[in-house]
C-alpha cells in the first residue's frame, strides 16, 4: 500500500485576496477520504497528498515567473505609447491584424536602426565638421604678416671681383657654387658655419643696400629700425615685423644670427592664445594699424642692377614672401617676383583658423591637425605645418646626405651642404612629393606627420602693379628709377575678415538629438518609454515575488502520515 499523508493548512488571506494553497491530489480509497473528513473538523482545510509521487517544485517556480513575464509584457504591449505596439497585444485583435501590426512595428525599428547607424558611421569617419564661424575676426586680432624681401642677385659684381682677384680658395668655390652651382665640398675641406655665413653677408646684398625709404602708417620711419638682415635659402635678405630668433627656435645657437635689432617690447605671440590684454600695440609682431593702402607698410626698393654679378633667376628685381611671424619662410619655391620700374601694390587676404577645445577629444588623425602642446617640435619652439616642414627637411636631408643648410637650423656636429647641394635638392624634392606620389614612385623618406596647426593665421594676396614714373623728394632719373627702384605697399583691404571654425560634427547632445529624432518619428520613443517598460517588466514582477515570499512565511500545517 503507498502511504500517503494528510496536510492541514490555515486559510490564508493577504491584502483580502484568498490564496489557494494548492490543488488537492484524489486520494487513492475511501478510508483516506474519511480520514480527511475527520481532521477537517478539526482544521478548516484538510489536503490529503501521496508521498510517493513529490512534485517537482523547481519546474513549478520556473513556469509560474515565464508565465508571469509573458503576462507583463502582455500589458505592456496593450498600454504602451510606443507606435502600433498596444495593437500587437490586443487580443480583441485577430492573429492576422495583431501578425500585421508587429511586421509594421519590426519594420520601423529596422529603419531607425539603419539610419542610426548611418549617423555613427559618419560620426566614425569624418567626425570633424569645417564650417564659417557666427564670429567675424577684427583686424588687430591678429598680426601684420612677416615680410621677408630677398634681391635676385645672388652676389655683388664688386665684392664677387675682389673675391675672384684676391679671395681664398674656400670663398672663390663658394661663389662659384652660388652662382653656377658646380661645386661639391669634399671632406678635407673645413667650411665652418662661421665662415659660410661671413661669405653671404659679404657677397650678399643688406638692409641697407636695398632699402631706400620706408613707411608704417603715416609715419616715416628709419628703415633700419624695422627690418633686419636674415639668411634664408635666397641667401641674404632683409624682414619685417618677424620675431627674434631666440622666440622662434629652442635654442638661438642653432641658426647662424647676424647682427640684428628688436625693440624692448617683443610679444611672444602664438596663433593659439593671440594677442592679450598685456600687448600694447607697438610691440613686435606689429598689429596692423587698420584697413588701406595709407595704414600699410611702404618701402621704395634699389635693385642697383649695375652690381649684378649673378642672379637666381633670369631676371632682375626683388622676391618677396608674406609668411607668419614665427615660422622660416620658403622664399626659393614660393616667393612672387617684383620687377625694377613698376609700383606694386599687395592687398592681403588672412585666413583665420581657429578649433574648438572639444576638438580635443577626437584622435588627431581624425582631426588632421595639432594643437600648440600636442606636437613638441626639436628645433623650433612653436608649432606650424611650415616650421614643421622645416624641420623634417633637417632629418632627411641628414639621414640622406649627411649634411644640413645652412639657413636651417642645426647643431655643431651637423655638416654644411654646399650652397647648390644636389643630395639635398633630390631630398627636398622627394619630401615635397605627396605621399600617394612618392609610393608610385618608389621612393623613401621619413613620413613627419605634418599636420595643419588647429589654430593658425595664414596670409595670401592679390597683387597690382603699375609703372613707377617718379619718386618723391628723391633726385633721380626716370631712366634709373625705371632700371632700379621698385615702389611696394602692402595692406590689408578690410577691418573685418571671416574665420573657419573646426570643431566635431557630433557632440554628445547632437548624437542624442539626432537619434532621438529618428526613434521619435518612427516608432514614438522616448525617454519615458524606457521607464514603462521598465516598470512593467521589472518593478510589477519583482512587486509579485516579494507578496509571494510574504505568504510563504504562514507557519506551515501539520502533517499526518497514515499508512495502509
Amino acid at each position: 500500500m503507498i502511504p500517503n499523508e494528510i496536510i492541514i493548512s490555515k486559510p490564508r488571506n493577504i491584502n483580502e485576496w484568498s490564496l489557494d494553497p494548492g490543488p488537492i491530489r484524489q486520494q487513492p480509497n475511501s478510508e483516506f477520504r474519511g480520514k480527511q473528513n475527520e481532521y477537517g473538523g478539526i482544521y478548516p482545510h484538510v489536503y490529503v497528498r501521496t508521498i510517493g509521487q513529490p512534485k517537482n517544485v523547481n519546474e513549478k517556480y520556473s513556469s509560474r515567473i515565464c508565465k508571469g513575464i509573458v503576462q507583463q509584457l502582455k500589458k505592456y504591449c496593450e498600454n504602451s505609447t510606443l507606435h502600433g505596439l498596444r495593437y500587437v497585444g490586443d487580443s480583441h485583435l485577430t492573429i492576422g491584424e495583431r501578425i500585421f501590426w508587429f511586421i509594421s512595428f519590426s519594420m520601423a525599428i529596422c529603419f531607425a536602426a539603419y539610419y542610426i547607424s548611418n549617423i555613427y558611421t559618419k560620426w566614425k569617419s569624418s567626425p570633424v565638421i569645417i564650417s564659417f564661424s557666427p564670429f567675424d575676426a577684427e583686424l588687430n586680432s591678429i598680426p601684420f604678416p612677416a615680410i621677408t624681401i630677398c634681391n635676385m642677385n645672388q652676389a655683388k659684381r664688386n665684392e664677387a671681383e675682389r673675391i675672384l682677384k684676391e679671395g681664398s680658395s674656400i670663398e672663390r668655390k663658394l661663389l662659384d657654387d652660388s652662382c653656377n652651382g658646380n661645386t661639391t665640398f669634399d671632406n678635407s675641406e673645413n667650411i665652418s658655419w662661421e665662415s659660410l655665413r661671413d661669405f653671404l653677408v659679404k657677397v650678399g646684398n643688406s638692409c641697407s643696400d636695398m632699402l631706400h625709404s620706408c613707411q608704417w602708417g603715416a609715419e616715416k620711419l628709419d628703415c633700419n629700425d624695422i627690418f633686419n638682415n636674415d639668411l634664408t635659402d635666397e641667401g641674404l635678405c632683409c624682414s619685417f615685423n618677424r620675431l627674434p630668433p631666440e622666440k622662434i627656435f629652442r635654442n638661438s645657437k642653432d641658426i647662424s644670427i647676424l647682427n640684428q635689432t628688436y625693440p624692448n617690447n617683443v610679444y611672444d605671440w602664438d596663433p593659439e592664445i593671440g594677442f592679450t590684454n598685456t600687448d600694447n600695440g607697438d610691440s613686435i609682431p606689429k598689429r596692423p594699424l587698420g584697413a588701406g593702402a595709407h595704414l600699410g607698410l611702404s618701402v621704395i626698393l634699389d635693385a642697383n642692377v649695375e652690381n649684378y654679378y649673378c642672379s637666381s633667376t633670369r631676371s632682375t628685381g626683388f622676391k618677396v614672401i608674406l609668411s607668419n611671424p614665427i615660422e622660416t619662410p620658403k622664399m626659393a619655391d614660393f616667393g612672387f617676383l617684383i620687377s625694377p620700374g613698376f609700383e606694386t601694390r599687395i592687398s592681403i587676404e588672412p585666413a583665420i583658423r581657429e578649433a574648438t577645445s572639444a576638438l580635443r577629444d577626437i584622435p588627431i588623425e581624425k582631426r588632421q591637425c595639432y594643437f600648440s602642446n600636442e606636437r613638441p617640435l626639436q628645433y623650433y619652439r612653436k608649432y606650424s605645418k611650415y616650421n614643421c616642414d622645416s624641420e623634417c627637411k633637417i632629418i632627411n636631408s641628414y639621414a640622406s646626405c649627411n649634411c644640413v643648410p645652412y639657413y636651417l637650423p642645426h647643431n655643431e656636429s651637423m655638416k654644411i651642404c654646399s650652397l647648390t647641394n644636389r643630395c639635398f635638392e633630390r631630398a627636398k624634392g622627394i619630401l615635397d612629393l605627396r605621399p600617394r606620389m612618392r609610393k608610385l614612385l618608389n621612393q623613401k623618406s621619413a613620413d613627419c606627420h605634418c599636420f595643419n596647426s588647429c589654430n593658425s593665421v595664414e596670409y595670401s594676396v592679390l597683387k597690382t602693379a603699375a609703372p613707377l614714373r617718379r619718386i618723391v623728394n628723391h633726385n633721380h632719373s626716370d631712366e634709373e628709377v625705371r632700371k632700379n627702384f621698385v615702389g611696394l605697399s602692402a595692406f590689408f583691404s578690410s577691418n573685418i575678415y571671416t574665420k573657419t571654425s573646426k570643431k566635431p560634427i557630433y557632440n554628445f547632445t547632437d548624437f542624442l538629438a539626432n537619434t532621438g529624432g529618428l526613434l521619435s518619428f518612427l516608432i514614438g520613443f522616448s525617454l519615458l518609454s524606457i521607464v514603462e517598460l521598465l516598470f512593467y517588466v521589472f518593478w510589477l514582477n519583482w512587486k509579485k515575488y516579494v507578496i509571494n515570499h510574504q505568504t510563504d512565511k504562514v507557519p506551515d500545517a501539520p502533517v499526518f502520515t497514515f499508512t495502509n
